[in-house]
């Protein structure tokens, strides 16, 4: 399972290591660094009056965020959000906005926050922003979550305040979630809550997650679920399995489930896939397998996928053959022949062509008239070919001119090299 696939998350590691020095316990909910950030430039401006909010939070003006509020008297230096989020030192920058946090009254963090967006939320920043919305929910959630409402579109400010809040108060931020939801879709703000009740409660937030219909939410509820549940071993990842009665959850679950237990025990995790039945959700699972066990200990994963029958090779050979080819496409060659005449042998095919063509283009090109369909046939010459051209010229324009090609696929490359493509 690649980062494209519900992804999981690195901006957290500054947050969690220091969330106790903030003067609260902050929530280690485990967003992702490829969550939607806040572009303040698409959104409304941010606060700039004093005066009382919906929920008689008071906001603040700028100068407040700019003298740095002094409810620690203790450090003499004033300090400011503009300041510090400039600062180059990683280090300096963390120790100077804790400190900034701790002197933090629940009125001060609206101008706070906003002045720090007005900066750009670039990826680097995202760990400070996500300590501010954190040390913000622990003192004022419902202020926090009205400014989220008001200043940002997507739904990372408000699932990130909502962790923090369902760490200490699962009922008033489970309620919160489900009155500010609107529409017939997948409520994001489950998620929220999910990330920050999962550490106490893993079978609470797994009800929660269930509540959810088949959607990106969803997949994101399951991320945020498996890292606590392999954190048990696979014996209780097994009960936890059988908790899901919904079979689409069930499957995805297995399959994320696989993987992250895959990066820990390969070989005790192929081992547990055989006391699952056969189902489309064993097939991921193995294919999760066998790409985790491939990068740790190809030959191992090799000599197991050697061992299953059916389905269930191919789906293991179609990961291993990747791995394989890049490391030694002669071998991977010779041993993709000794699955030839299997079903689904052709998905393996491809997945040998695809990765072996960037160091052996040669080796690839060889395989590519094992492929029936001759559209298919075509567009992997035409693809291998122009890139080999880009990086050698001369010896992809001689293999061109000793092998049999489709005219047209000749033309193509040709003419993209004309063009400058």
């Amino acid at each position: 399972m690649n980062t494209s696939r519900f992804l999981i998350p690195s901006l957290w590691i500054i947050s969690l290591a220091t969330a106790f020095v903030i003067g609260g316990k902050l929530s280690t909910s485990s967003d992702r660094a490829s969550s939607p950030s806040d572009d303040p430039a698409d959104r409304r401006p941010s606060f700039r009056q004093s005066g009382s909010n919906a929920n008689g939070v008071s906001t603040t003006r700028r100068s407040a965020a700019n003298r740095g509020p002094t409810t620690n008297a203790g450090s003499g230096r004033e300090l400011n959000i503009t300041d510090i989020a400039r600062t180059d030192d990683p280090i300096a920058r963390t120790h100077d906005l804790l400190q900034l946090i701790s002197r933090l009254g629940a009125a001060d963090f609206a101008q706070v926050v906003a002045d720090f967006r007005e900066l750009g939320m670039t990826r680097e920043r995202m760990s400070e922003y996500s300590m501010l919305l954190h040390a913000w929910a622990q003192v004022d959630p419902l202020g926090a979550l009205e400014y989220a409402e008001n200043n940002t579109g997507s739904p990372y400010a408000r699932q990130t305040i909502l962790a923090s809040w369902a760490a200490n108060d699962p009922e008033g931020a489970l309620a919160w979630a489900k009155n500010h939801h609107q529409g017939d879709g997948p409520n994001p703000w489950l998620v929220g809550v999910i990330r920050g009740v999962v550490a106490k409660d893993p079978a609470r937030a797994t009800a929660i997650m269930q509540e959810l219909p088949y959607s990106r939410e969803r997949g994101e509820a399951v991320a945020a679920i498996i890292p606590h549940i392999v954190r048990q071993g696979i014996e209780q990842a097994s009960l936890w399995l059988d908790t899901i009665t919904d079979e689409r959850l069930r499957s995805a679950s297995t399959a994320f489930l696989a993987s992250a237990l895959a990066k820990q025990e390969p070989a005790k995790t192929a081992e547990w896939l055989t006391t699952l039945a056969d189902s489309e959700g064993k097939a991921r699972a193995t294919r999760e397998v066998a790409e985790q066990w491939s990068e740790q200990d190809l030959r191992a994963a090799v000599a197991w996928t050697d061992t299953l029958t059916g389905e269930n090779r191919m789906q293991a050979a179609r990961e291993v053959i990747g791995e394989y080819a890049r490391e030694d496409a002669a071998r991977a060659a010779s041993w993709l022949q000794s699955i030839a005449k299997e079903p689904g042998y052709e998905k393996v095919l491809e997945s040998y062509i695809r990765n072996a063509a960037r160091e052996n283009p040669e080796m690839s090109l060889a395989q590519v008239p094992e492929i029936k369909n001759p559209g298919s046939q075509e567009k992997y010459y035409e693809r291998i070919l122009r890139n080999w051209r880009e990086r050698d010229a001369q010896s992809a324009e001689a293999w061109m001119n000793n092998h049999e090609l489709p005219e047209k696929v000749r033309e193509k490359v040709l003419r993209a090299r004309k063009d400058g493509r």
